[in-house]
């Protein structure tokens, strides 16, 4: 039977879909968005919901208010079913909702074992019908400000939701046959409680560059990447699209080169003019101000030196990171790899999870612990503290 489809644009057709989804106990969601792509920002280009009966595909580049569905994301009594929600999750705080009662079916296969598929690929594995399964030419990286969207996009978007009760529905049984009813709980728990507001702004000052550049470079670097991103959101266009960090790099390493603005490749033609290249030789200025002010001599570095005390400590950081995760974590996640499979112990006790295990930057969840804690006692081991102390 074809789906129920419904592209709501206006108002009243939203209101009314507002009023329907508030009643259900169950719904089905995900999002289409860009990320400094085509245009500047986080920003939510399309939301689907299928409530079992309507797909609806909601357009928020329109006259409606797309604030106005938080309610119905934020309610208690209705599960929101997804399926790797972690991106779309932190788009929705950045826009001012924040979700409960959700059901991430990515993390139900993972606790299952199963390999970290697409959606497509794990309706595939999971439900073994191909009637659920079409060919989806990829529009996940297309253009999703486009208006009118395509029949393509359209039925790509309303495909991301319309299985998702099919694939809830076998997983929640296995799941259930498993015993992992309380650990998928504890998960999505915890998924509800992370800090999603990390990463909604994309970080445009990272170690990676700073460590190419000397401190007189970097001065400069920081000045024209913070103007940078002023006049991205000034003529809405993805940063790479506005000014080339090339540019940047150039202008920092080799600031006469200012003078050679309107020939230098990777500046968007607006950006070509008279007033941009006097505020980029203004910012230059204000660069080698601070250097002089700050007696910042040629060659000194940007990153800098750690102190004894400092370096000690940071040694003895790694000693003892390196100790718990080869006497501790590495033989426990050997036995959980035999007893309840590869996937699911590289899942939380992936070499990052364990570092930050071990520096109590994450805690384990409950049905973690008692893995660990049953698993070194097998083994003989000494608990740590700090996993000893978790509650």
């Amino acid at each position: 039977m074809k789906p129920n489809i419904q592209y709501i644009d206006n108002k009243e057709s939203f209101e009314k879909a507002i009023s329907i989804l508030s009643t259900k106990k169950e719904i089905f969601i995900d999002l289409e968005f860009d990320k400094n792509h085509f245009r500047y920002g986080f920003n939510l280009c399309l939301m689907q919901i299928f409530d079992g009966e309507i797909c609806y595909l909601i357009d928020p580049l329109t006259e409606i208010e797309i604030e106005h569905i938080f309610p119905v994301l934020e309610n208690q009594d209705i599960q929101i079913v997804c399926f790797a929600f972690n991106e779309d999750m932190r788009l929705l705080h950045h826009l001012g909702a924040k979700p409960n009662n959700i059901l991430d079916l990515a993390v139900a296969t993972r606790l299952l074992n199963y390999d970290t598929l697409s959606l497509n690929n794990t309706l595939a594995v999971i439900l073994e019908d191909d009637r659920y399964i079409t060919e989806k030419s990829s529009q996940q990286k297309s253009n999703w400000f486009q208006r009118p969207l395509t029949e393509k996009q359209n039925h790509y978007a309303a495909e991301d939701v319309l299985y998702l009760p099919a694939l809830s529905e076998e997983l929640k049984k296995r799941i259930e046959a498993e015993g992992k009813t309380s650990w998928l709980a504890q998960e999505m728990e915890a998924f509800e409680n992370y800090d999603w507001s990390n990463g909604s702004v994309a970080e445009y000052l990272t170690k990676k560059d700073q460590k190419l550049l000397s401190m007189r470079e970097w001065i400069r670097f920081t000045k024209l990447m913070d103007y940078r991103e002023t006049l991205a959101e000034l003529l809405n266009r993805p940063t790479y699209k506005v000014l080339d960090k090339k540019v940047i790099f150039e202008l920092s390493t080799a600031p006469k080169k200012v003078e050679q603005w309107k020939s230098l490749k990777g500046i968007h033609p607006k950006f070509k003019s008279d007033e941009v290249q006097s505020k980029i030789a203004s910012l230059l200025d204000e660069a080698d101000k601070e250097i002089s002010e700050n007696r910042i001599t040629m060659g000194q570095s940007s990153i800098p030196p750690l102190s004894s005390d400092e370096r000690q400590a940071a040694g003895q950081r790694r000693k003892r990171q390196q100790y718990f995760k080869e006497t501790f974590f590495l033989p426990i996640k050997e036995v959980v790899k035999n007893e309840y499979g590869e996937n699911l112990s590289n899942y939380f006790l992936s070499n990052r999870k364990i570092t930050d295990f071990i520096n109590q930057e994450t805690l384990l969840l409950p049905y973690q612990k008692e893995i660990v804690l049953q698993t070194a006692q097998k083994l003989k081991l000494e608990i740590p503290s700090f996993i000893s102390e978790i509650k």
